[in-house]
């Protein structure tokens, strides 16, 4: 009888005609099978390619099947992790290899390395031996040196068959190598310094017989660790030290200072929501819904210390890295080092280092953004998602996953808890809960402050009488009145730069960015016209390209302007801006709302950034410069973000002891979503926006797929778009479109796109598995913008 041959199923980090599509290949005899999350390096067509080991397959007799090349890593998936990739792909039409490099740390197939081990160098070139190193291994480079320069594939193989050489592969992050830190290590002796060397006794005193780095050393002695070198060096020279190396994690964490442990005693309604997330079924979810400043981070970590006190792990996700350090300083001062922090603002090497920790069990609460839903956490018990409304939850790139529907996969999968919070549910979430398909639970009291006053400004009136300001005159007056040093403003424009178009005044032409063809925004800092969509730059110019005219005028304001126009009308407060411009350098969040937390900023300018979750007590007026930015975007979801936004700013005032105030400038003071927001009616806003959700077909009531086809070619783009919406046309589908995307042209690529409306998941997929080759696909899209 033939003995059965052992197989892996394999998903390779690949394009492939089938998102979901695996191979199986041949575990070489003498190679232990590999365990499931492990990586391996396999043929894939004519070359070697990265995959990820699914499942083992013991009885593989039929078909004929590639050997695997090598093993490089253990698992590094856990088997939670490889079912949600599966799940991911299936529903999302995801590359299943891709979305599992997108679950480990970047960088890591890009460092695929190989060594060789002699094992006979006798049937090896003169020389081989000696070029090993001290473990009789040689890198590929030297390997070659010594190879004939043609037929290198077929004798490395010969070499191999012949049991002269044995490969061995291995991986690292692009970018990463160890951290090392100089260390300096006691010896015993009785040689001392002499008098005249104090530093050097100091550094054998602040030793105390034992290890240290030599930052700790500076620090013990008050000094930098370079003037402590050469009298270290003095005394490896007496024989009473050695100098030496220690390899050390990277924290993302290190430079913050520790906070005090600031448990709240919970409120009756937060023990009510409490109890609600205990009385969860395995893989339930409840939606927490509570006011600004109602403690539902109280909540969510009073739930996080009763998971772990099971012996359970927690995620917590965020939807912006600057919303993480407020509370992963909270976690810290309860847990201490048991928390990971995972969000593509790390390092690489602080990703690394953390991302290995979680996985070597090293701890048991991860933060992060979207990203963290991959956390390779092997006792999943909680994931909570805060903020849960926002869109950054949803990746706009392949794969494009939503972090919710990973939290709810992993929790299915698992018996994990899910708390989704917010002080403006995303209608879907809303919807689930109406359904019967999540619990419910509200905070409705402020736990600090007070609900803020909120005015809304009617920009017409301000226009018609006479007043051309970005500031309305009761904005004007509430900036001057603020009192400097105890009360702080935060003022929203989401849009950024100084300029948003450039107009000639002569032809009504405007500056435009030649690959996308979209105006030109004008920057304060460096004086450059950048386009938001490709990130071109171009120097400002005096004269029309077009007509040749010097009456250039620049229109529209943004962030950069706002702050700008602040700083020439109060010079006696001290500005600071948060927007992606500001965010540039590293760790930019981290200074920009630490300086206002701690008093050195008076009014913070942003983008929607500002409006995010951010924990301020000393602000007491918040404004909105523009709603009508949002509520006039040609999006079903328009009216939605418009309200949630303006609630969220809202609720950044009147957190602390002093009461708030809220300014709206809009020039559509009767629209439903701004007059809702101003009277922070989550549930008035939800009834008339589902009405017309309802009538209209839009999502809870179907569900969306957009298909995205771009070319260098417009014609070509147009005729890939019709054939894309013919060959998706499914009973019972709708298909909407080709139609010119919101952004026409990007990167110098024309851009199509088609929507499938569909009244169910089952009839979208239908439709999506009729696909062309080499169209993007953006499953329940969080716009059609």
């Amino acid at each position: 009888m033939t003995p059965a041959r052992r197989a892996v199923r394999v998903a390779v980090d690949a394009l492939a005609d089938r998102p979901e599509r695996t191979f199986s290949y041949l575990v070489p005899t003498g190679l232990e099978i590999p365990a499931p999350g492990s990586l391996v390096l396999v043929p894939y067509g004519r070359r070697l390619a990265l995959g990820y080991v699914l499942t083992s397959e013991a009885d593989a007799l039929d078909g004929d099947l590639r050997p695997i090349e090598a093993v490089v890593s253990r698992p590094m998936l856990t088997m939670d992790l490889l079912t949600v990739a599966e799940g991911i792909a299936a529903y999302y039409r995801a590359p299943i290899g891709t979305t599992l490099a997108a679950m480990l740390p970047p960088g890591l197939e890009s460092r695929l390395s190989r060594r060789w081990e002699v094992l006979d160098p006798s049937g090896l070139p003169a020389g081989v031996k000696e070029a090993t190193d001290a473990d009789g291994r040689l890198s590929d480079a030297t390997l070659m040196r010594f190879a004939p320069r043609r037929g290198r594939t077929a004798w490395l193989e010969r070499m191999r068959r012949n049991g002269a050489l044995r490969s061995e592969w291995s991986l690292r992050a692009a970018g990463v190598n160890p951290r090392r830190v100089r260390v300096l290590r006691p010896l015993a002796g009785e040689t001392q310094p002499t008098r005249r060397a104090p530093v050097q006794r100091a550094l054998l005193d602040a030793l105390g017989g034992e290890e240290r780095t030599m930052a700790e050393l500076a620090i013990a002695l008050e000094t930098e660790p370079s003037a402590l070198l050469a009298p270290a060096r003095r005394l490896v020279a007496l024989g009473r030290a050695e100098l030496g190396w220690r390899t050390v994690e990277r924290s993302p964490l290190a430079h913050r200072a520790e906070t005090p442990d600031l448990r709240h005693e919970l409120s009756d309604e937060q023990r009510g929501a409490l109890d609600a997330i205990g009385a969860l079924p395995p893989g339930g979810e409840l939606l927490l819904q509570g006011v600004a400043a109602s403690g539902k981070t109280d909540v969510y970590l009073a739930a996080t210390l009763e998971v772990l006190g099971s012996g359970q792990d927690v995620i917590v996700m965020v939807p912006e890295m600057s919303l993480v350090p407020q509370i992963a300083d909270r976690l810290r001062a309860l847990i201490g080092d048991e928390l990971a922090v995972l969000h593509s603002g790390l390092s690489a090497g602080e990703r690394h280092d953390e991302w290995w920790r979680v996985l070597r069990g090293e701890v048991h609460v991860v933060i992060g953004t979207r990203t963290a839903a991959f956390a390779p956490l092997s006792r999943l018990g909680l994931i909570v998602v805060d903020e849960e409304h926002d869109g950054g939850y949803k990746s706009d790139r392949t794969p494009r996953y939503d972090a919710r529907w990973v939290a709810r996969r992993r929790a299915a999968i698992g018996g994990a808890r899910i708390i989704l919070g917010s002080a403006t549910p995303d209608l879907v979430s809303l919807a689930r809960v109406r359904g019967g398909h999540a619990a419910h639970a509200h905070l409705a009291e402020r736990r600090v402050g007070s609900t803020p006053a909120i005015e809304i400004v009617d920009l017409r009136a301000e226009l018609a009488g006479g007043n051309r300001s970005i500031f309305a005159g009761v904005l004007g007056d509430a900036l001057g009145a603020l009192r400097r040093g105890s009360e702080q403003a935060v003022l929203l424009l989401n849009r950024r730069g100084a300029a948003t178009f450039i107009l000639c005044r002569d032809c009504g032409e405007s500056l435009r960015c030649p690959d996308c063809e979209l105006p030109f925004v004008y920057h304060l800092d460096g004086a450059t016209l950048r386009c938001h969509h490709c990130g071109r730059s171009a120097a400002p110019t005096e004269k029309c390209p077009s007509c040749g005219s010097g009456r250039i005028r620049y229109f529209g304001a943004g962030t950069q302007r706002v702050e700008a126009e602040l700083r020439a009308r109060f010079p006696g407060l001290r500005i600071g801006r948060l927007d992606s411009d500001a965010l540039s350098a590293r760790r930019g969040f981290e200074t920009i709302y630490d300086d206002f937390r701690e008093g050195r900023t008076d009014v913070l300018v942003g983008t929607q950034l500002a409006a995010k979750g951010l924990d301020l007590p000393s602000v007491t007026l918040a404004a909105v410069i523009a709603a009508d930015v949002t509520l006039n975007l040609p999006d079903y979801r328009a009216a939605e973000r418009t309200f949630q936004l303006l609630a969220q700013v809202a609720g950044r005032a009147g957190r602390g002891p002093m009461p708030g105030r809220v300014i709206i400038q809009t020039y559509a003071p009767g629209h439903y979503a701004v007059k809702a927001a101003a009277a922070l009616d989550v549930d008035g806003f939800a009834d008339e926006e589902l009405l017309r959700r309802r009538l209209l077909g839009y999502p809870p009531f179907s569900v969306l797929a957009r298909l995205l086809v771009a070319d260098a070619d417009r014609a070509r783009a147009e005729e890939r778009g019709r054939q894309a919406a013919t060959a998706v046309a499914v009973p019972g589908a709708e298909v909407l479109g080709p139609l010119p995307s919101y952004v026409v042209r990007r990167a110098g690529r024309y851009r199509m796109q088609v929507v499938i409306r569909a009244p169910d998941a089952e009839t979208r997929a239908a439709a999506l598995e009729r696909v062309p080759p080499g169209i993007a696909i953006d499953v329940d899209p969080e716009s059609l913008l």
